[in-house]
């Protein structure tokens, strides 16, 4: 087998998922460089020629001279099954190198134990890993041995492919549930800039763990690329200084840029991230790397953590036993929590439970300030632009002593108010080890808008060799997802869920919520606490603990609230019951266990002003966390959570105006608005906007006086209604003889009567939506529906022949739930769609039944407010308190217990 050739194989590589795309041209490496090897050397050689034939002797015969030989015997080391079109050489060290040490082969390799199947340039098989391993070549370039074969990227279910290498780069595509997830560049000269080790004992263990996952001291440097959307084919091409990245979508091909020297990719809406060899405590480093050995493996390790965590926490009793604790911390008369408050979220919707209520404490003297709430002292917590005094701290605070065993064992809550703030979460720069691509980027995105909103970050699940629990960032699944787990999703609305995962395997499945609506998961163990009951399961194993409560140590958790809060829950010397108590104390309805051990586990209060300048302020929530103040801003090697104050600003539109708290009366509290107004440029004019948020206000339909005469619809609010009405905007009548459907309360007035293009104003339960007229059902219980005409379908804009120029008016929804009103003086209702779709509405249905007033639409708290009746038929926005956004979520295939 020539080696030369095979080195001058392809430097680019096409990649489909599922359906091919256009191939990119092939270029040819260069060479590799002959050396004159003089009489000693050859001497030198003849010697090292001999011991290598008798160590080959030793070991079995050399690898066939064949591409297909060779592929065996790098199949045959790596213990899985290799092609021999997928395998590919790196830069030659020259024929000594080459001769004594061996020559770096990169290749793909699958384990041919998975149903899944490889793309149709490939063929069928199990999904592929990206191996290197060493190949002693003779002078002639024949193989002689094969060792030292490491996977580099052990993405199960992942399918890499599309491999290229020339010199010392090499490139690779990676699949997941049918799409392209991600691009890597891989500099196999080492990791350079990228090992952030400075120490001389850092960079000893760094060479160790490199050597034990790459093969090489200076491991491996790796840049990973994903983009905004998945592709359905992938073009690599490697040239001189940039990998280009050809994505073939379903109607079109976009080209990727990443250039060599600055690692920054352009282009598709291409987004790079550098890998990072972070540096780590002895002791963790340790435990890793010992834990990494095939043949030692996690359970030793656990045993040993079980005996020295037993040991500290006999000693702790001991020592407060001497110091003669116990007189003052006599249990109270019952040692058992508190049962669970009961849903009372609506008694008092105006304040939303805000700030929690004072917890009382199982103990006789309670501490000072035990059980009761307080907010953070630091002033420099950022809070929502534009709010008052009179908004309440975000955050509060207390502690609770949980176990009636150890007196001393205290566990901090935080409580999170979901009214103002948001909850994110990023994968680390080593955990979760994704099964289908490149891992997360270890730190908070880099996008301002982002990072100017942040105030709490905190830590997140265990190790993936710790169960594998599953994991998906912002659409990107980097786990799938484990039956029955505990997890925390965020939805596209804002809100955040938590709740036990169903029996399914995919990102689907949670009730009351669509399956596009998921943004982000991640899971951990089994429910530390639901419905208010610890442990509901009876789990006995927490972390590679004991049977029973589980060793004492650092425990973190989070847990949703009967109120709808968030809360997070830390202590350094608990065990997973006794947190979970804490949490039932704490009104917890859901709660979940994330990670523990030192330096793992901690909260931070965050403000940063500017990354590049390290202009930022961290603040623990406990001096007895240990984790470094800059983790998550710098660098997290596991993933973690980001808390931001949530910004009510509607999107900004292209051509639109700046957004302002509408100047009418606004729904509870006032120091959140719920409605803003804007206006946007168009070809003919100026379109007015008015916003009304997602859950900020409830809907109402009723019948103008002069609309449906032969009918009896509702034509008047309750007084309930009528105290807390905020927008009152005129549909129109409906000609005698081109009649409209009317509905109100359930109660039918008039029956549906437009074509295709009629479309409907549907109010159910007070939510509103906007549907195609034949979609509509026969109303039943609290719905109300008006027909009006659509202006905007799915997207588009509906054709409408210009008229009389007078004022207009049309009502558009989001996909987010917003709800928009637009109004102008036009000739036809096309600029008032085209305004809303810019704003980011889907549909649109034009606020005419027929004849109307156009000027209709009036706000409480102007002196144009709401009237009780109107001749036309009118649509009303009723003040609805905002909600906190957290909730429990139940799956629609529960896990059955026993069944996991």
């Amino acid at each position: 087998m020539d080696v030369e050739a095979e080195a001058r194989s392809e430097v680019t590589a096409l990649a489909t998922s599922p359906a091919p795309g256009p191939a990119s041209p092939s270029v040819p490496a260069p060479p590799r460089k002959r050396m004159r090897i003089g009489a000693r050397a050859l001497r030198i050689g003849a010697a090292c020629g001999a011991i290598g034939a008798l160590v080959a002797i030793a070991r079995g015969a050399a690898p066939k001279n064949d591409p297909r030989g060779v592929a065996d015997a790098l199949g045959e080391a790596a213990g899985a099954k290799v092609l021999p079109e997928d395998v590919r050489w790196a830069a030659s060290g020259g024929v000594i190198d080459d001769w004594i040490d061996g020559r770096w082969a990169i290749f793909l390799a699958s384990d041919g134990t998975s149903a899944a199947q490889r793309g149709p340039q490939q063929g069928a098989g199990a999904p592929r890993d990206v191996w290197r391993a060493r190949v002693r070549l003779s002078p002639e370039g024949h193989p002689i041995e094969v060792k030292d074969a490491h996977n580099l990227t052990q993405t199960e279910l992942g399918d890499d492919h599309a491999l290229v290498v020339r010199g010392k780069w090499a490139a690779y595509a990676t699949s997941a549930y049918g799409a392209e997830q991600s691009v890597s560049l891989l500099d196999l000269d080492g990791e350079g800039a990228q090992n952030k080790a400075a120490s001389l004992a850092d960079r000893a263990m760094a060479c160790i763990t490199n050597v034990q996952r790459t093969g090489a001291c200076g491991g491996v440097a790796r840049v990973d690329v994903t983009f905004e959307s998945p592709a359905r084919a992938v073009g690599l091409t490697l040239g001189d200084a940039s990998l280009r990245i050809d994505l073939a979508g379903d109607r079109a091909v976009q080209t990727a840029m990443l250039d060599f020297a600055t690692g920054e990719a352009t282009g598709a809406g291409a987004h790079a991230e550098p890998a990072s060899h972070l540096p780590k405590r002895l002791s963790h480093w340790a435990v890793d790397t010992v834990r990494a050995v095939p043949w030692i493996g996690p359970a030793p390790i656990a045993w040993l953590e079980e005996k020295v965590f037993a040991l500290r926490d006999d000693a702790k009793k001991l020592a407060f036993k001497v110091k003669g604790g116990g007189g003052d911390t006599d249990l109270a008369a019952s040692t058992e929590p508190a049962a669970a408050p009961l849903d009372t979220s609506e008694a008092s919707i105006e304040t939303a439970h805000w700030p929690p209520p004072k917890i009382t404490t199982i103990w006789k003297t309670p501490e000072p300030g035990e059980g009761e709430w307080e907010a953070p002292k630091m002033t420099w917590i950022r809070k929502i632009p534009g709010t008052d005094a009179s908004a309440p701290s975000p955050f509060y605070r207390t502690y609770l002593r949980p176990d009636e065993e150890r007196p001393y064992a205290k566990v901090l809550l935080v409580a999170m108010d979901t009214r103002q703030l948001d909850l994110e979460m990023e994968a680390g720069s080593e955990d979760p080890r994704p099964l289908t691509g490149p891992t997360g980027p270890g730190k908070l995105p880099r996008d301002p808008a982002v990072l100017n909103r942040v105030v709490a970050t905190f830590n997140g699940g265990f190790k993936t060799e710790h169960g594998y629990y599953g994991m998906m960032v912002h659409k990107r699944v980097l786990l799938p997802p484990q039956p029955g787990a505990a997890s925390v999703v965020t939805l596209r609305d804002g809100r955040v869920g938590l709740g036990s995962w169903g029996s399914n395997k995919t990102m689907t499945g949670l009730v009351g919520v669509p399956d596009d609506d998921l943004v982000s998961m991640r899971q951990n163990l089994d429910a530390l606490v639901d419905h208010g009951q610890v442990n509901p399961i009876g789990r006995s194993l927490w972390g590679y603990s004991a049977p029973g409560k589980g060793v004492q140590t650092e425990r973190s958790a989070l847990c949703v609230t009967t109120a709808g809060h968030l809360m997070y829950a830390w202590g350094d010397d608990v065990s997973a019951t006794t947190l979970a108590k804490a949490m039932k104390m704490g009104g917890c309805d859901y709660g979940m266990h994330l990670d523990m051990n030192p330096f793992h586990t901690g909260f931070l209060f965050t403000r940063i002003d500017d990354i590049k300048s390290k202009r930022y302020q961290t603040e623990l929530l406990s001096p007895g966390m240990e984790i470094p103040k800059e983790r998550y801003i710098e660098w997290a090697p596991k993933d973690f959570f980001y808390v931001l104050t949530h910004d009510p600003t509607p999107p900004g539109i292209d051509g639109g105006g700046v957004w302002k708290a509408d100047g009418g009366s606004q729904p509870a509290p006032a120091w959140m608005p719920g409605l803003w107004s804007t206006h946007v440029e168009v070809s003919h004019g100026s379109v007015d906007v008015l916003d009304v948020e997602s859950g900020r206000a409830s809907w109402r339909i009723r019948a103008g006086a002069k609309d449906a005469p032969m009918g009896t619809p509702l034509r008047e609010l309750s007084a309930e209604d009528a105290k807390r009405a905020l927008v009152a905007v005129g549909l129109g009548v409906a000609d005698a003889r081109h009649p409209r459907g009317l509905a109100t309360q359930g109660k039918l007035a008039v029956p549906m009567h437009g074509g295709s293009e009629s479309g409907a104003i549907v109010v159910k339960d007070g939510r509103l939506a906007i549907v195609k007229a034949a979609d509509v059902a026969p109303p039943d219980g609290d719905v109300d529906f008006a027909e009006v005409p659509f202006v905007l379908l799915d997207g588009v804009v509906m054709a409408d022949s210009p008229g009389q120029t007078m004022m207009r008016a049309a009502l558009g929804t989001t996909p987010e739930g917003r709800v928009m009103i637009a109004r102008g003086s036009f000739a036809s209702d096309t600029p008032l769609a085209e305004a809303l779709k810019r704003a980011g509405c889907t549909r649109a249905v034009a606020l005419d039944r027929g004849s109307h007033d156009p000027s209709l639409l009036h706000r409480a708290g102007t002196p144009n407010a709401p009237l009780a009746r109107y001749d036309e038929s009118v649509l009303y926005a009723i003040a609805t308190p905002m909600k906190p956004r957290a909730f429990r979520f139940d799956a629609a295939a529960p896990v059955a217990p026993g069944k996991k």
